[in-house]
């Protein structure tokens, strides 16, 4: 089956050159808080682990030797 050149242009069809389009961020992208801050000695109270549950996942967030935190799972 041929298509006629006035069909094939009619599916073809475009913006033209001299249109310009703007893109933006969905408004709850635009709109994020800032991210929580809580203090080390907040979270682990004095011990050297806490446990963090994440959905069906249990996190170890532990302080090193060298006072640097460690999260595995």
């Amino acid at each position: 089956m041929t298509q006629s050149p006035n069909h094939a242009h009619a599916t073809l069809y475009r913006r033209p050159r001299t249109t310009q389009r703007t893109l933006t961020l969905p408004k709850a992208a635009q709109q994020q808080a800032a991210p929580l801050e809580l203090d080390s000695s907040v979270l682990f109270q004095g011990a050297r682990e806490v446990h963090i549950r994440h959905k069906d996942m249990v996190y170890r967030l532990s302080i090193t030797r060298f006072e640097k935190l460690l999260l595995t799972k």
